[in-house]
């Protein structure tokens, strides 16, 4: 297995952690779950872990797609721009799963403020992650690219009305 392929297998592990994350954050601010909240925080560390190995095949993925004819430079750099970003938050909200697993063990004082930024923070993180993945869908993947040729994907009907053929 190579990075390209490490990182096509892992690269939806953290945008998948977090969506389901933040989902679990709101559900334990609904049900006042203490369990609840330490799945959440988990899960946003777990994604901040799985983005090493990501963000790592990233660099020797690129190398290895950038030799491919239909495979722009722009695509990629516009990728690894939103990767670079994507890396931070990422790790940011790694780190606020921790602050979250502490002060939820302590009860410390201002925990609830704290759940309601890491949310905000966690939901902004969602965004980009997934625009971030969207943007490297575009790197290999035409079908949704939005400067594609739609001749190069549905071919010409032929000149003849093959209604009337028979």
């Amino acid at each position: 297995m190579d990075a390209a392929h490490l990182h096509l297998l892992t690269n939806h592990i953290p945008i998948l952690l977090t969506f389901l994350s933040v989902a679990m954050l709101v559900w334990a601010l609904i049900s006042k779950n203490s369990e609840h909240y330490k799945i959440a925080f988990i899960g946003f560390i777990i994604a901040a872990l799985a983005m090493f190995v990501v963000f790592e095949s990233g660099e020797d993925a690129e190398e290895t797609v950038e030799e491919i004819e239909e495979v722009t430079h722009d695509s990629i750099e516009d990728h690894e721009e939103a990767a670079d970003i994507s890396w931070w938050l990422t790790m940011l909200m790694g780190i606020g799963g921790i602050v979250g697993l502490y002060m939820n063990k302590k009860k410390a004082k201002g925990f609830k403020a704290f759940v309601w930024i890491l949310l905000a923070f966690a939901l902004l993180n969602a965004g980009y992650l997934a625009y971030t993945g969207n943007l490297g869908g575009h790197i290999r993947h035409t079908e949704i690219s939005d400067d594609q040729q739609t001749s190069s994907v549905i071919p010409e009907a032929p000149d003849a009305d093959y209604r009337t053929m028979s």
